[in-house]
């Protein structure tokens, strides 16, 4: 059989193709243009570049010789020099099928994205992936951070939309590794929205050894996904100017560091070692830990006088006991010129002038400065990213791409820009180049051997001081105020009851109401006395029997409060924690009145606030502070946390 002069098979043309073979070809025409719509632009994988390629060939293909009938013309049969001869002779017709599959590939993505962009200005945003993302309270200004930088890059390619919406909240970090060590997680358990929030899809973890004893993601059943490494941050001593010009040329461990400091009458304060891993890990390096950097300082305190001497500089100093942005921002508030324990991360927040945490919401533009210093057998905090397993798709491959992203070059920067040092190659920045900061110290690599964490806190219950707190519960009738979540006075109980569980054998506590009967004062339903189990299931049954009414004689209950905690004693914590929702309506007594009387007291003052009344009220700042106690705002949802939060540093009868 030869070929005709046209390269088609003897008998002449073909007939004009029927209609179902034209729309054969016109399907496939179509097939080709969207395989190159869907396709990312640019094109980041292989199979992207496959898919446009193929598509925009297509396409050109079917259009450039009008439809299928031409490749039944060819007949090869094979035989595929046909093919070639019958290419040549339509040179003209091949290029312009070339011309228009590249035309295609380059011109149709941007004109889909146009077309994208006309309907999201006219109809406004596609929904987004909902993420939810948790983090304890002194990591949860860092990831709010970094989970709005993400959200912003992925408008940036979007028209301005973002195509994932990440919710943070913050939950007590041995609460989120109980609840990721079950495997069920938050699944199991009707109170779980109300006690601790939503079930994450990403948990971003402080340090490593939060995960030290959780199933691994390779374990059957475990609740973990994926564990990412992605940054850093120095624990530091940071010093006032004066104290800084000193050290500069010094190069100390932690134990001779803060020796020689306390013995020369600088104060030095640490965060809370029971609630937060910051504290916890700088309480190990002022231990000392067994086997790092050669033996144990001469110098090295015994772990009693450690904390005796960070907790008379804490009373001297006027500071809660709490976690590090709330020491630093009393810090701030006062003008203080003790040290601070801190992470680098912090001081660069600090030193800028950025809020801190829930304690200062708003920054200030007159930030004072501490010098960060780096003893030699630092350590860091190492942050991880932890993907959880238990997500539906959509949010288990959004929480795969933020993972990713934070280990691309916009997500290292975006780390910079919270004050922590990426994991992986990165440009230092303004940020890590603060005033104080010395981006160039390398903390000690090798890690704290696992069993130090444990041996820490064990040290650490012994030797602190215990507690004496009385809690205050308002009982108003604006408690029983329903929300779409429920009562006011229902999440009040159950934040009271958690927090309860805190409290050790050495510990004692008492618990009061208010308003009584009159509307003036306090009702006592648990005197005063000892953390035994008889006396906790007094708690939970008066609590049980809580009914909201009448007025809210709260500085009376906090001045009453204060003395039916009777004289001071350097060797225990004294507190009265006050829950309530509203203004004082009934006690006949200022704000500074209730400061004056207090003052000096060795009573600390601790509010959680919910509903109408916030933290930012003078009164109560004057008289958290007068106190050397602190006030934070809760809302239903995070309320357990919150208080818990807020008291975790006055128990300490273990």
């Amino acid at each position: 059989m030869s070929e005709t002069g046209d390269g088609s098979p003897p008998g002449g043309p073909l007939p004009r193709p029927t209609a179902p073979w034209r729309a054969v070809g016109f399907v496939l025409a179509v097939l080709g243009i969207v395989l190159v719509a869907i396709t990312p632009n640019p094109p980041e994988t292989a199979q992207h570049w496959i898919q446009i390629v193929a598509g925009a060939s297509l396409t050109a293909f079917l259009t450039t010789y009008a439809g299928w009938h031409e490749v039944a013309r060819l007949r090869l049969q094979g035989r595929p020099t046909l093919l070639l001869r019958w290419l040549q002779r339509r040179r003209v017709a091949v290029g312009v099928a070339v011309g228009l599959a590249v035309a295609l590939a380059l011109g149709v993505p941007p004109a889909w994205d146009l077309a994208r962009g006309v309907s999201m200005g006219i109809a406004g945003c596609a929904p987004v992936t909902q993420l939810r993302m948790v983090a304890d309270p002194e990591t949860v200004t860092t990831a709010r951070g970094l989970a709005d930088s993400y959200e912003q890059w992925t408008a940036t390619d979007n028209h301005h939309c973002p195509t994932v919406d990440v919710y943070v909240y913050s939950a007590a970090g041995d609460e989120i590794r109980e609840r990721v060590a079950k495997g069920t997680g938050w699944l199991d358990e009707s109170t779980a929205l109300r006690d601790i929030g939503p079930q994450p899809d990403v948990w971003l973890a402080a340090t490593s050894h939060e995960l030290a004893d959780l199933p691994q993601p390779t374990a059957q059943g475990s609740a973990i996904a994926e564990v990412t490494p992605v940054a850093v941050s120095p624990v530091v001593l940071a010093v006032p100017d004066a104290v800084a010009a000193r050290e500069k040329n010094e190069h100390s461990r932690w134990a001779d560091l803060y020796r020689r400091l306390t013995d020369e009458d600088v104060d030095v304060v640490r965060a809370d070692p029971d609630s937060t891993q910051l504290g916890l890990l700088a309480t190990a390096l002022l231990y000392g830990v067994a086997g790092q950097d050669g033996a144990a300082s001469p110098q090295q305190l015994p772990p009693a006088e450690v904390e005796h001497r960070i907790a008379a500089a804490l009373d001297r100093g006027g500071f809660p006991l709490t976690d590090t942005p709330g020491l630093l921002c009393r810090h701030r508030t006062l003008g203080a010129q003790a040290a601070v324990i801190a992470s680098e991360q912090q001081i660069v927040r600090f030193n800028l002038g950025e809020p801190l945490g829930s304690s200062c919401l708003s920054g200030t533009d007159r930030p004072g400065r501490l010098t960060a210093l780096y003893p030699t057998d630092t350590q860091a905090l190492d942050h991880q990213f932890v993907r959880l397993a238990w997500s539906d798709p959509p949010q288990e491959q959004a929480a795969a791409r933020f993972g990713a992203w934070l280990r691309s070059d916009p997500g290292r920067e975006a780390i910079v820009g919270t004050g922590l040092r990426p994991v992986g190659p990165y440009t230092v920045g303004p940020t890590l180049t603060t005033v104080g900061i010395d981006p160039g110290a390398v903390p000690a690599t090798e890690p704290i051997p696992p069993g130090q964490w444990g041996s820490t806190a064990a040290a650490h219950d012994v030797a602190q001081r215990r507690g004496r707190v009385l809690f205050a519960l308002d009982t108003s009738g604006s408690m029983a105020t329903e929300a779409p979540e429920g009562r006011r006075a229902d999440f009040a109980v159950a934040a009271v009851l958690a927090a309860l569980g805190g409290m050790g054998p050495g510990d004692e506590f008492g618990l009061w109401f208010f308003p009584d009967a009159p509307g003036t004062g306090h009702v006592e339903a648990v005197p005063l006395g000892s953390s035994g189990p008889d006396r906790l299931a007094a708690a939970r049954q008066a609590l049980a029997g809580v009914r909201p009414a009448g007025n809210t004689p709260l500085f009376r209950t906090m001045t009453d409060g204060a003395a039916a905690l009777g004289p001071a004693d350097p060797g225990r914590v004294d507190a009265v924690v006050v829950l309530t929702d509203g203004e004082d309506t009934s006690s006949g007594l200022t704000a500074d009145a209730v400061s004056a009387s207090l003052a000096g007291s060795g009573v600390r003052l601790v509010v959680v606030t919910i509903g109408e009344i916030r933290c930012s009220d003078p009164g109560l700042v004057a008289i958290t502070t007068a106190t050397a106690g602190e006030c934070r705002d809760a809302d239903l949802s995070n309320l357990s946390t919150v208080l818990r939060t807020a008291i975790a540093g006055l128990w300490g009868g273990r």
